[in-house]
């Protein structure tokens, strides 16, 4: 008598655990999925190596993206915001100025709007690569002043251009979010007068920190 009711007993708890799965939506004997993440924020820094004569310099970054529900989640697409401020300096030769030489220096203030397309061959895995593309819009302010001797007054030139990236970087599984490493190639035009017919074109190296919810 008392097996029969211990067995009655275990048969009535494990029927409660299966009525309470399928209220839940789940089917009997499966645990309810975790909610998949539907988007994620970022930040990120790292340095910029220009490759029009600008000097180095450090960048920062943040981003904003949805992950698409299509190819097994493997698409995203996300707007990405980053400023840098190369410089650059020289001297030049000119006959109006006291001694026929002057010097200079460019400061090249740069924040760029990029929406884009992110690929993910690996997207649940622990550290998973990505690619993406996407436009560059750039507001660009290059700033020209004296260097030293004789004095000259600054002259200032903005504009708006319209360049493309391409980042390369991965992700590494950490805590609630993912660290990020990413090459950024990009491209744009630049046509001002203390610049001369030039471009934008530069490599960046940034980590970072991405945060899903």
């Amino acid at each position: 008598m008392t097996r029969t009711c211990s067995v009655r007993s275990r048969l009535t708890r494990s029927s409660a655990a299966a009525l309470a799965l399928v209220l839940a939506g789940a089917p009997p004997g499966s645990a309810a999925e975790p909610a998949r993440p539907r988007g994620f924020v970022g930040a990120r820094v790292g340095g910029v190596a220009p490759l029009d004569g600008l000097s180095p310099f450090a960048s920062l970054g943040v981003e904003l993206g949805a992950i698409l529900p299509v190819a097994h989640r493997r698409l995203a697409v996300a707007v990405a915001l980053d400023y840098t401020r190369p410089t650059a300096s020289g001297s030049a030769m000119d006959p109006r100025v006291a001694g026929g030489r002057y010097t200079w220096s460019l400061v090249e203030q740069e924040l760029a709007v990029m929406p884009l397309v992110l690929f993910r061959p690996r997207p649940v895995a622990r550290f998973s690569p990505y690619v993406g593309i996407g436009p560059r819009v750039l507001f660009l302010r290059s700033t020209v002043d004296d260097d030293g001797a004789p004095a000259f007054a600054a002259t200032t030139e903005v504009s708006t251009e319209v360049g493309v990236g391409v980042p390369l970087g991965a992700e590494l599984r950490l805590g609630p979010g993912r660290l990020t490493a990413e090459l950024l190639l990009q491209y744009g035009a630049l046509d001002h007068v203390a610049t001369g017919d030039s471009h934008t074109g530069a490599a960046g190296l940034s980590v970072g920190y991405r945060a899903f919810f």
